[in-house]
């Protein structure tokens, strides 16, 4: 009898094992559900996120212009300064710099590989005075490379001090030579060239080129040299001068400039010349010797660059 009632005992156990088994597989199929379920909601909402995504990257795919080496301030652009890319960029097409824009000048300093806007340069045509002149007489100084913003300035003995030109960019530089070019119109060439004359006529006298610190910031600086007497008279007369300042003023200045000159005793001029054209031998001398060391390195750079051939005589 203990047997059978044993034997009795084991569908019941096996029946609960089963329906536990049942539950436990419907518990897991419905969260596998709410699982698949929740997945697939993510899925379509990230798909149709790519897909706003993809759509904004494509509205967003414009053909720009950027610079293949650093473009200074005030340079006037050409279609050789750039490449033409394909890139993803906020701005609107008609913000981008294009084919139309090439001959204008820069207002801003344009770093290479970066794309350029139209608010970025200016239709500033040279006017028809513009003229590029060449200098070999300035001291310039050893740092100063093209492209930079000057004041031309001269300092007579007695350290009164003049500007001549005020913010002119120099578009071509021999350091070595101690040569620059610059653009002056009919006014300042005569102006320069006034100054010239004074540095001849004054010895320890000297013309000489500083350098603004942020061009794109700082204003240009006004002239307040008074030419000489013939100069003044060939402005008047010169009938390419569009604009000049009031004679009377200037040649007041100009008498106030030749008195205080006057006062200079020979020796005294001597020394401040002697001492001029030591400053000019030592900047040059200065700046030679930098452009020989840099060549010296380059070619020390490229023969360990290179490998050395084998002789075939060897």
């Amino acid at each position: 009898m203990a047997f059978l009632k044993k034997r009795s005992k084991i569908p019941a156990a096996l029946l609960k094992g089963v329906i536990i088994l049942v539950t436990i597989v419907v518990i897991a199929g419905g969260l596998y559900y709410l699982y698949r379920k929740h997945t697939d909601d993510l899925t379509k909402l990230h798909e149709d996120e790519i897909g706003k995504y993809r759509s904004q990257l494509y509205l967003l795919e414009r053909k720009v212009f950027v610079p293949k080496e650093d473009i200074e301030y005030g340079a006037v652009i050409s279609a050789e300064m750039f490449d033409q890319v394909n890139m993803k960029i906020e701005f609107s097409q008609d913000q981008l710099l294009d084919e139309s824009d090439m001959g204008k000048t820069s207002i801003v300093k344009l770093p290479k590989g970066l794309p350029v806007t139209k608010s970025s340069v200016v239709s500033v045509p040279p006017a028809d005075d513009i003229r590029k002149v060449e200098f070999n007489m300035f001291l310039i100084q050893t740092d100063q490379q093209k492209g930079d913003y000057v004041d031309i300035r001269i300092v007579f003995p007695n350290a009164e001090n003049y500007i001549v030109l005020g913010k002119k960019q120099i578009k071509e530089i021999k350091p070595a030579d101690n040569i620059i070019w610059v653009w002056l119109n009919e006014t300042e060439i005569h102006l320069i060239s006034s100054a010239i004359i004074d540095a001849y006529l004054n010895p320890g006298t000297k013309i000489y080129a500083t350098t603004y610190v942020q061009p794109e910031m700082q204003t240009a600086a006004t002239s307040y040299y008074p030419p000489n007497q013939y100069v003044l008279d060939l402005m008047r007369k010169d009938p390419n001068i569009l604009s000049t300042a009031s004679d009377a003023l200037a040649r007041q200045a100009r008498e106030v400039l030749e008195s205080h000159l006057e006062r200079i005793s020979v020796d005294e001029a001597a020394m401040v010349s002697g001492g001029v054209n030591e400053e000019i031998t030592k900047t040059t001398e200065t700046i030679k010797n930098e452009e020989l060391n840099k060549a010296m390195q380059d070619r020390t750079e490229l023969q360990q660059q290179s490998p050395e051939e084998e002789s075939p005589f060897q």
